[in-house]
């Protein structure tokens, strides 16, 4: 499985997330969860699976400090692939 995960500042406010997930050969995306700080924010399965994904959630608010994103991609096996990104807020 390959899991992507970035930020980017949005140019109104706060931050943009973008993930991406693509399955390997004999595997297909069944479940997508991105949680920024700890927190779910975007959950979603799939009832007939699939082999790639992308997803952008727009404006994350301007969190203070050090931030971490977590994108869990789940395969039709059952297995978990994650991958994360962090930056401060005082990033420009």
């Amino acid at each position: 499985m390959d899991a992507s995960l970035e930020h980017r500042k949005d140019p109104a406010v706060g931050w943009n997330i973008l993930a991406s997930a693509k399955a390997d050969n004999n595997e297909k995306i069944s479940r997508v969860e991105i949680l920024v700080n700890g927190f779910s924010k975007y959950d979603q399965s799939f009832r007939t699976p699939i082999t790639q994904w992308k997803h952008e959630l727009t404006q994350q608010g301007q969190f203070p400090g050090d931030n971490t994103t977590e994108l869990k991609v789940t395969n039709d096996k059952g297995e978990s692939s994650v991958a994360q990104d962090s930056w401060s807020g005082i990033d420009a």
